[in-house]
């Protein structure tokens, strides 16, 4: 899951409570597709064919997140060790130097009265990087650089 988490992994965790995960995540797919199919043929019997259509094109829409999702999950980390350097990093930014400065002015006014959820690495000269707070220990891209 996250890099960081200090949770257990699938190995430690108990049997039952991977297949009762399981089984709510198979169940709900199952319900769902039995609903959209249902539908399906109610807009069949009602020839309501551009609907029907609409529905199988969100259908189709949903296998291929489905698909996409799973891709992402499996090479979680494979993807997560990717760096890139700060020439290419300093390129294709939204906003401008002035914006991007004038932004992290205001985000540190107010840092103190939030939750540390993220956490910002670099020295005042340097560009800023964004870490989640619990891999914040682990910058592999850092060591790169």
């Amino acid at each position: 899951m996250a890099g960081g988490s200090a949770g257990r992994s699938l190995e430690q965790t108990p049997t039952w409570a991977v297949a009762v995960v399981c089984f709510v995540l198979v169940s709900v797919s199952i319900i769902i597709e039995f609903i959209i199919h249902r539908i399906a043929k109610w807009l069949t019997k009602k020839r309501k064919r551009a609907l029907y259509e609409a529905l199988e094109k969100m259908k189709s829409e949903l296998v291929l997140l489905g698909f996409i999702s799973l891709l992402l999950t499996v090479g979680q980390s494979p993807i997560s060790s990717i760096c890139i350097s700060k020439k290419a990093g300093a390129t294709w930014h939204p906003c401008n130097k002035k914006e991007e400065a004038k932004l992290n002015r205001s985000e540190n006014t107010d840092y103190e009265n939030r939750r540390r959820l993220l956490s910002i690495s670099g020295s005042a000269g340097e560009s800023f990087r964004r870490v989640l707070a619990a891999g914040a220990s682990t910058d592999k891209c850092a060591a790169m650089a």
